[in-house]
């Protein structure tokens, strides 16, 4: 496996595993990832009881961790896949917790929301879904609980949160939640951006991962673009810092084209994300155009990866999150 198979397998099979969606789609990613991926997010066999409280909700003011957007209007979670409705104050977590915090990553979907606070190797350390009804947290709780883990449910105010911990951590799962800072309002950015979508298309997610202030390293980490063709096919952009977490493989990359100005490589194969357009060098980012199907992807073709790099705009400052555009797409 290579160092971009191994960071794409990795990270896209374990947030699939933490985001199986009512089409199937993400489930089925998480089926294929398990025979593959290097990290598992932490579940075990026998379930753990989830508690449904009432927990006070921080108001949040001031700094945030991404670019604070101020001209957008209140909104319901998971309502603008380049938006974030609430932040993490991660001063307000256990030490034990935020001391081994490196990487935070975020998320933006249909109907959720989430934070996820990662170590060095990209293992998960802080976990926290919000979603717009309970059925769907109720969902994400179900899936996420296990003799492993320690859930916290919980609901304020008509938005229905998951905190998520390591089970050896679980008492720290109230403290964890309070960290929550509503009242903001923060740009899913990426240093990236996608001029326009096929006909029929729309941007179903929006995830991007940087580091946290103070660690060595390039802030920006890593992001992905999930869309939905016409036909309801997805089409996953993944971009990617190429600082490759311990364990990968050495590169295999080997140029047979010439896309948006740039080397690239068409991979082709069986199972999730084999067929795909690679960019190694894009302007500094590691760029990975591919199919989200487990199933024989026939469909996506070098055609169709091809018009979307073409339509990508790589930011040259990759430390400078408030110099990256506004939104991914559009």
């Amino acid at each position: 496996m290579t160092d971009l198979e191994s960071r794409l397998t990795a990270t896209l099979a374990e947030r699939a595993a933490k985001t199986r969606t009512i089409t199937g789609l993400a489930e089925r990613a998480a089926r294929r990832g398990k025979t593959i991926r290097r990290r598992r997010f932490v579940v075990g066999t026998a379930a753990i009881v989830a508690l449904l409280v009432f927990l006070p909700i921080t108001v949040g003011s001031g700094n945030t961790t991404l670019p604070l957007e101020t001209a957008a209007p209140p909104a319901p979670i998971g309502t603008d896949r380049a938006l974030l409705h609430f932040d993490v104050d991660l001063t307000r977590l256990p030490p034990v917790l935020a001391d081994r915090i490196t990487v935070t990553e975020w998320v933006s979907g249909n109907g959720y929301e989430r934070f996820v606070g990662q170590d060095n190797d990209r293992k998960a350390i802080v976990t926290i879904w919000l979603a717009d009804t309970a059925e769907r947290a109720d969902r994400y709780d179900a899936m996420s609980n296990g003799s492993g883990t320690g859930n916290l449910r919980w609901q304020r105010d008509g938005i229905e949160g998951l905190t998520v911990l390591n089970a050896l951590d679980r008492d720290l799962l109230p403290q964890v939640t309070d960290a929550v800072r509503f009242g903001v309002t923060q740009r899913c950015v990426m240093p990236l951006r996608l001029s326009a979508l096929p006909e029929g298309a729309r941007w179903t997610e929006c995830q991007t991962a940087i580091r946290r202030a103070g660690t060595p390293g390039t802030v920006w980490v890593y992001s992905g673009l999930t869309l939905h063709r016409a036909d309801d096919r997805t089409v996953f952009i993944w971009a990617d810092s190429d600082e490759t977490p311990t364990g990968s493989s050495p590169s295999s990359f080997a140029a047979d084209r010439q896309v948006a100005g740039y080397p690239a490589q068409w991979r082709t194969g069986s199972g999730s994300f084999a067929n795909g357009l690679w960019i190694a060098d894009f302007a500094g980012i590691d760029l990975y155009i591919s199919n989200y199907e487990t199933d024989p992807a026939d469909w996506f073709t070098v055609e169709e990866a091809s018009w979307y790099a073409t339509r990508l705009t790589p930011s040259r400052d990759l430390n400078a999150p408030s110099t990256w555009p506004t939104r991914a797409i559009g």
